[in-house]
């Protein structure tokens, strides 16, 4: 019911957008130009507004049975087949995903929280894990999906003719998951904290090296360059250089910031300190990007390190600013995405379905996710079994009801779009329109069922998640001590009473007779 009516305020607005807007496919004079903007934005935002509501009232009712980013990307469906039909190509083109906004203001927000609350999971307790899933895994599956998609390139199906470089900058763009659908509902069913921080972890790293491999085969694309084993020392050497190298001047500017937090007075103006705590990770995520190196592991690292360090430096009012700050600008952002997403399956121009294909793809990424999960948990298994006595304890068996479920959370997202964005060439329109159906059909199957697979599988759920408002209510109490009267107990805090210092409080009428 309630997506129903977020599809119908979305109707009546782009019905009324087909009346102002008109049919061409130039675009339109400079004049108009601001008009069709604003009119463009007026049909995301109430999307999103219409989302967020959705969000509400899925969550009020307890309706765990379908996400909410499910419903976001189904009504923007929607209103891209309306937007098809009814309205100029420019207006089309306004509201199709864009690869730059998304890098560049929509992925930012989302990287910059994760990394932030880093701390809150326990990541490190399951680090061999969480590492060999997101480095080795992310390989393996696009070796699998590369090695699938040439084999069917080989069989001549729907006349589609990929190299062998082509199929495995296709592996690895599908070898991005998405965190965001998988997290939401973690969050809510509150589940076990071992599994929320290896999926959390695996999902989050992923992404950066999905992004290294991705740009070190198109640097090898570009060059003009086929894929053989003799360049795979010089691809792995070039992965390592950009790897660390970004990790290393995201670790920089979080020191950076950590150090003014440290010597400089920045507590007495929290808006100043709030401000820096989030331009500093974006510039390091931006020079990264300039420089030809990975803005999400730099991202990523600076705020994990901000977190870590120059935290415990901020304000009490900086401390509580950042956290929701991050946390609102990220799921703005993330349901952006799906909106975004959703409405691009219908407005973009150079969409090209071959449905065999799309079909088969989707299915070759299923047998990718299943040879990165189950096989790798095996050996993790057969070491953490044969460990030494003086390895830490906390390195637990991966069980099969965790690996079942870590295959399930394998769904796509929007930076497998995002980098299908960039490829260019013969293939690049099938390559983007096969990526956007396999992220649409992933979230809708795997995402929209994911509480179901949790409840099978009995993973435990309701578990109490660590939080650090504890934290900032010890802060609060350890830091603003109250200096009235020369007394050193904490605001918030009274003397007690003498009175009624070791007796019960008398009833109400003893009181007023007292």
């Amino acid at each position: 019911m309630v997506s129903g009516a977020a599809a119908s305020t979305s109707f009546d607005v782009v019905a009324e957008l087909k009346a102002v807007v008109p049919d061409e496919t130039e675009d339109p004079a400079p004049e108009e130009e601001e008009r069709v903007s604003a009119q463009a934005l007026l049909i995301l935002v109430s999307l999103l507004i219409a989302a967020l509501l959705t969000s509400y009232y899925l969550q009020r009712w307890r309706i765990r049975s379908v996400h909410e980013t499910v419903l976001s990307i189904f009504a923007g469906m929607g209103v891209g087949l309306v937007l098809r039909f009814s309205t100029g190509s420019y207006i089309k083109r306004m509201v199709t995903f864009d690869h730059t906004i998304f890098f560049n203001m929509l992925l930012p927000p989302i990287i910059l929280n994760c990394g932030y609350n880093l701390q809150k999971t326990s990541v490190a307790r399951n680090i061999p894990s969480v590492l060999t899933f997101a480095f080795v895994g992310t390989v393996v599956s696009a070796v699998v999906i590369g090695v699938l998609v040439q084999i069917y390139s080989f069989t001549g199906i729907e006349s589609i003719g990929f190299s062998l470089l082509d199929s495995l900058i296709l592996g690895t763009i599908l070898s991005a998951t998405d965190p965001v659908t998988i997290l939401a509902v973690f969050e809510q069913l509150r589940v076990d904290p071992k599994l929320f921080s290896i999926i959390f972890g695996e999902t989050v790293f992923n992404d950066a090296v999905a992004i290294v491999l991705f740009a070190t085969l198109s640097a090898l694309r570009s060059a003009g360059e086929d894929f053989s084993l003799a360049a795979v020392p010089h691809m792995m050497a070039s992965f390592m250089f950009v790897f660390s190298a970004s990790l290393l001047v995201g670790v920089a500017t979080g020191v950076f910031m950590s150090l003014l937090c440290k010597h400089l007075r920045l507590y007495e103006y929290p808006s100043i300190e709030a401000s820096l705590a989030l331009l500093l990770p974006y510039q390091a995520y931006l020079f990264s990007n300039a420089i030809d190196l990975s803005g999400i592991v730099s991202l990523l690292f600076c705020a994990a390190t901000m977190r870590q360090y120059a935290y415990k430096s901020l304000s009490v009012k900086s401390k509580r600013t950042t956290r929701y700050l991050f946390h609102l600008l990220s799921g703005l952002a993330e349901n952006f995405v799906f909106i975004y997403l959703g409405i691009s399956l219908f407005t973009s121009e150079d969409v090209l379905f071959r449905p065999v294909f799309i079909v088969y793809v989707m299915i070759s990424t299923c047998i990718s996710r299943y040879s990165a999960i189950f096989p790798l948990s095996h050996v993790l298994n057969a070491i953490f079994k044969y460990r030494h006595p003086s390895a830490p304890s906390s390195a637990q068996p991966v069980t099969h009801e965790e690996q079942t479920m870590l295959f399930w959370a394998g769904l796509r997202g929007a930076v497998a779009v995002a980098l299908a964005s960039e490829v260019s060439g013969q293939n690049g329109p099938l390559l983007r329109t096969t990526v956007l159906c396999v992220v649409v059909l992933s979230v809708a199957i795997f995402g929209g069922t994911t509480p179901q697979v949790v409840h099978l599988l009995g993973i435990r759920t309701g578990v109490p998640q660590p939080d650090s408002s504890d934290e900032e209510a010890q802060a609060l109490t350890r830091d603003t001590p109250a200096k009235s009267a020369g007394r050193s107990w904490p605001v918030k805090q009274r003397p007690p009473s003498p009175p009624y210092k070791s007796a019960p409080s008398p009833p109400v009428s003893q009181q007023s007779v007292s």
